[in-house]
């Protein structure tokens, strides 16, 4: 992989100058305190360890920077004869050949150690980046399978049960679908309806038992069969054995209420509002119900 940004490792701006220069006085100063002791001995080994700090800290300007200005400052107050710039003899060539043979080896060293240190941090956050964007593609394939997997159990379900189904609903999408032909039968208003939903249709118990279907976050009635006291247009309630079927999904959970037809049914009297299409049918069965829900 081609990074072409590794040369920048080091923070931009001028004050990776002046700590250069701080880093440098540091050394001078370590060195002053330190001349009663070591005298003309090892001269340039302070301002070689603050040029490699340097570098190792602010990149490879300012160590060249330190390194240019620590051969005259070490080379005038620590070379004998001291503080005297008119000679400059075998000695004094040798010590700053010898600087400048290892300073500079220690620089470059260090240089290309940052940058290949650099250089892998740049690939791992750019391998990282990847590796969340092949995250988010993945999560929303498995997302796209779960809605097809859903679509089509959905669509099976529908397509089988479509005569008895009379309420579909998401709460976390706030869908809500009751039939019509069904609404009509229980005589209530369109208004109604839209405002309360399948509330409107069910009988203040039932409505209560079945709180849990209205909400996101609400305890869900069991699924199975359940016996509903449904509204009619002449104001009474009608008993109605329902099933209750849930299909969960990402974007929530998919409620089903359709009309039991089942062995333990019995026709009753269809209702006067149904469409002729429905009326051809023959009649909506309900169960036998004897002492409440």
């Amino acid at each position: 992989m081609d990074i072409r940004n590794a040369r920048r490792w080091a923070e931009p701006g001028a004050k990776r100058y002046v700590g250069a220069l701080m880093v440098v006085l540091a050394a001078f100063l370590l060195r002053s305190l330190l001349h009663p002791v070591l005298d003309h001995s090892m001269p340039g080994i302070f301002f070689a360890c603050a040029v490699i700090i340097v570098e190792f800290v602010w990149g490879l300007g300012p160590a060249i920077m330190a390194m240019v200005i620590s051969i005259p400052i070490f080379d005038f107050f620590f070379v004998p004869p001291f503080r005297d710039i008119a000679q400059f003899d075998r000695r004094d060539a040798m010590i700053v050949t010898g600087f400048l043979t290892i300073t500079p080896l220690a620089v470059a060293l260090i240089e290309r150690l940052r940058r290949a240190q650099y250089r892998a941090e740049l690939i791992a956050e750019v391998a990282q980046t990847r590796y969340e964007m092949l995250l988010r593609a993945e999560n929303e394939r498995m997302l796209l399978s779960d809605s097809v997997q859903l679509g089509n159990a959905l669509m099976t379900y529908l397509t089988k049960h479509l005569d008895t189904i009379f309420y579909l609903a998401n709460p976390a999408t706030h869908y809500e679908f009751i039939d019509e032909h069904f609404r009509r039968a229980t005589g209530v208003a369109p208004e109604v309806f839209k405002r309360d939903g399948l509330r409107a249709l069910l009988h203040a118990e039932d409505a209560q038992r079945l709180a849990g279907l209205f909400s996101v976050d609400g305890e869900r009635p069991q699924h199975g069969a359940h016996n509903l006291r449904m509204r009619t247009r002449e104001g009474g309630y009608e008993m109605f054995h329902c099933e209750l079927q849930y299909f969960r999904a990402h974007v929530g959970t998919y409620v089903i209420l359709r009309l039991h037809a089942g062995p333990a049914v019995r026709p009753v009297t269809p209702l006067h509002t149904l469409t002729p299409a429905a009326n051809a049918r023959g009649v909506i069965e309900t169960p036998v119900v004897s002492g409440g829900v």
